[in-house]
């Protein structure tokens, strides 16, 4: 049964070593808003600033949208108990790396206190994602698009992880990057 405050709509609860990945709820929004308003944060995460100032109500306009397009999670720290981010787990949206008859899926990420950036949390989320993507929901392309070209932190991250570059975006400023479950499955046999 789904929670009232769960605005996520979904009930999946995932663990890694330092974190939980639980449904998002309403009450995330008024954590989030702090953050959204920091000029670094926004430029890690946004190829350019949002069009409205960035409320609980703008906010939920975009967590709407990821909802009704896949899993969004609230991204939690074990130690500590805070809300640390968000993720979703998002169906491809975008037509240049959709596939005909192909399951793409796409993973939108923010760690919003960057106090935390650097310490491998997304990396770990990450990780817990693909795995439920590839082995529960059956996908065949990992894909996550609209990396900033000058986000090295980004970059690092879906590098360090087996992911390419498969495309270039709004004249080589965002970057799309890529794992197919061949090299995905390959990987994790060689990590074993």
């Amino acid at each position: 049964m789904i929670q009232p405050d769960n605005f996520a709509c979904h009930n999946i609860h995932m663990e890694t070593e330092r974190l939980k990945l639980r449904p998002f709820k309403d009450g995330d929004f008024d954590i989030a808003v702090p953050f959204y308003k920091d000029p670094e944060f926004l430029n890690a995460i946004e190829e350019s600033p949002p069009d409205e100032p960035v409320s609980k109500e703008y906010l939920k306009k975009a967590g709407k949208f990821m909802r009704d397009s896949g899993f969004l999670f609230a991204i939690v720290e074990k130690a500590s108990g805070r809300t640390i981010g968000e993720v979703c787990l998002q169906w491809m949206n975008l037509e240049r790396a959709k596939i005909a008859g192909k399951k793409v899926m796409r993973l939108p990420i923010a760690i919003w206190d960057k106090t935390l950036w650097g310490k491998g949390y997304g990396k770990e989320v990450v990780r817990c994602l693909m795995a439920h993507a590839f082995g529960k929901l059956g996908i065949d392309r990992f894909c996550p698009v609209d990396v900033p070209a000058d986000n090295i932190r980004s970059i690092a991250l879906w590098r360090s992880l087996g992911l390419t570059v498969a495309r270039k975006a709004d004249g080589g400023k965002m970057l799309d990057f890529e794992i197919t479950r061949a090299e995905y499955e390959k990987a994790a046999q060689s990590s074993t």
